[in-house]
């Protein structure tokens, strides 16, 4: 905008310029030429600039002169007319209606779907709304809440031994190393709690105490001692074991780790027998370990996990957000082959969608309002500008070209006739 200007300026200069040097020269038929097309130039360049300026501000600063600063002195009327042709012809109500009941939204979602692009664009929104959703879950009144479900429908709660067997394949050949990452997460977080030191000096002072009293005076004379002159410091010895239990759970997350390698594969060769026995099992287990304390803490503990490693690494592919991307897409090419499904979808999806445009098509003359009310005088100026400004400054251009030749015509129609 600024180059056109400066070239639209440039040229009523030059024209200004020629006028005032062949002014002497206007008696011979060159020069009076030449001046006659300087001057009309001059002429319709001051003309055009003039228009131009008067749309958006006083010519010169002198508000004296009438119908000047049109679209600042208009604004409210201009803001009117604007609004009225988005909401009546734009974005007329029946206009957006006819397009919602002519667009294929079914076949049209199943297409984009189809594409690299669309699976990532789903994949994303997938991600983003399993990631806040996880963001904003307590573990703790999760896990209590699923706990309560669980116990109102426990006598109707069967795990079918069909479930154990897809559950095992769906492990094994799908999500075997993020198993293990997820269960090696959770094992690292845990032993890295002051709870699991505990446990560990516990264990060791009852180790202790079992070796000393099932042996001879000797070994519970050596206990004693050892205890008493600080030669057995079970917090030492607790904490330097939780630390080094940690440290090598930290190693195995490598895949190349030797007992990551060894772990994958025994979790490979791992068969359930019995899915039968299997579901009974995992029944009666839960049925035991639903609201009891242990149970409540143990489910807080795995949906922490799982809420750890679905948060972090945002931008890292999971396999979780990897099935709902995948279930999506099947269920959509499901809809689209079955065509009373389809139908039925699609005419329901347009009324809601027809229903939300009745209610709410206001909104659109009201945001277009909102945003010319929120910028003043200058601000909307100098937004028109922006948008207009090149074609503005091109009519100062013509109209400095079209002057100069209509001068150099009537100039040889007078010296001709």
């Amino acid at each position: 905008m600024k180059r056109m200007h400066v070239i639209a300026t440039l040229m009523l200069i030059l024209a200004l310029i020629g006028s005032i040097i062949l002014w002497p020269y206007r008696g011979s038929f060159i020069g009076g030429l030449l001046f006659a097309a300087c001057e009309a130039s001059l002429v319709g360049a001051l003309a055009d600039w003039f228009a131009v300026v008067a749309l958006f501000r006083h010519p010169l600063g002198l508000k004296f002169i009438p119908h000047t600063a049109i679209i600042p002195n208009n604004r409210e009327r201009i803001t009117e007319g604007i609004v009225k042709i988005v909401e009546e012809d734009w974005l007329s109500l029946d206009f957006i209606k006819q397009k919602i009941i002519n667009y294929q939204l079914i076949d049209r979602l199943a297409a984009i779907l189809q594409t690299e692009e669309g699976c990532r664009g789903l994949n994303r929104i997938v991600q983003s709304v399993v990631t806040n959703t996880l963001k904003n879950i307590n573990p703790k009144d999760a896990a209590g809440f699923a706990h309560q479900l669980i116990a109102e429908n426990i006598q109707e709660l069967k795990i079918s031994p069909l479930l154990v067997e897809r559950m095992e394949v769906s492990v094994k050949k799908m999500y075997g190393d993020d198993v293990i990452q997820f269960f090696l997460r959770w094992a690292v977080a845990a032993t890295q709690k002051e709870e699991f030191q505990l446990i560990i000096k516990r264990t060791l002072k009852k180790a202790a105490n079992d070796y000393s009293q099932n042996g001879n005076f000797l070994r519970r004379l050596g206990k004693g001692l050892g205890e008493s002159l600080d030669v057995f410091n079970y917090d030492e010895a607790s904490e330097a074991l939780s630390k080094r239990i940690n440290s090598s759970l930290i190693e195995m997350k490598n895949p190349s780790n030797k007992f990551y390698v060894r772990l994958k594969a025994e979790m490979e060769n791992l068969r359930i027998a019995d899915p039968d026995s299997a579901a009974v099992m995992l029944s009666e287990l839960l049925q035991k370990i639903i609201n009891t304390d242990a149970g409540v803490a143990v489910t807080e503990d795995v949906l922490s996990a799982i809420q750890m490693q679905l948060i972090s690494d945002a931008d890292e592919e999971k396999p979780v957000i990897r099935f709902i991307t995948n279930m999506i897409i099947e269920q959509v090419n499901i809809i689209r082959s079955d065509q009373a499904r389809k139908d039925y979808l699609e005419s329901w999806l347009k009324s809601e969608l027809l229903d939300f445009l009745e209610h709410y098509h206001g909104v659109i003359g009201r945001i277009v309002r909102e945003k010319l009310h929120n910028l003043n005088d200058l601000g909307l100026v100098k937004s028109l500008e922006d948008k207009v400004g090149d074609d503005l400054q091109w009519i100062r251009i013509n109209g400095t070209v079209i002057g100069a030749l209509v001068g150099i015509l009537l100039y040889l129609a007078r010296y001709w006739l």
